[in-house]
């Protein structure tokens, strides 16, 4: 058995590299974005912050799961606008439709 510290690391991997992937792919195609380490690595970070309420249990509804999704998302934004090559409007967008296709695909699954 994994446990609790086994999953949340589990998690964070996949999920970081999921979202991170994905957003280089957003962002590559509608604005020629070329940093998929930059991109790989700041979901990575944010991930471990919204993972967080997990590990005491929490359920993906609750505030506190919410509250560190949203910090999470702007963490992501604030990494992002560090590696330099999009905007902060083309980050926003690019993280939003990230989770618009993630929703969509988890919600279509």
């Amino acid at each position: 058995m994994i446990g609790y510290i086994g999953n949340y690391l589990l998690g964070v991997l996949l999920e970081g590299l999921v979202f991170g992937f994905l957003f280089w792919v957003i962002t590559y195609i509608t604005m020629e974005s070329t940093s998929l380490y930059g991109a790989l690595r700041a979901a990575l970070i944010a991930e471990s912050l919204g993972n967080l309420p997990y590990l005491a249990g929490e359920g993906a509804m609750s505030p506190p799961t919410l509250l560190m999704t949203a910090i999470a998302a702007w963490l992501f934004v604030r990494l992002i606008l560090r590696v330099g090559e999009l905007t902060l409007a083309k980050a926003i967008y690019g993280t939003a439709m990230t989770y618009f296709v993630l929703t969509a695909l988890v919600a279509c699954s």
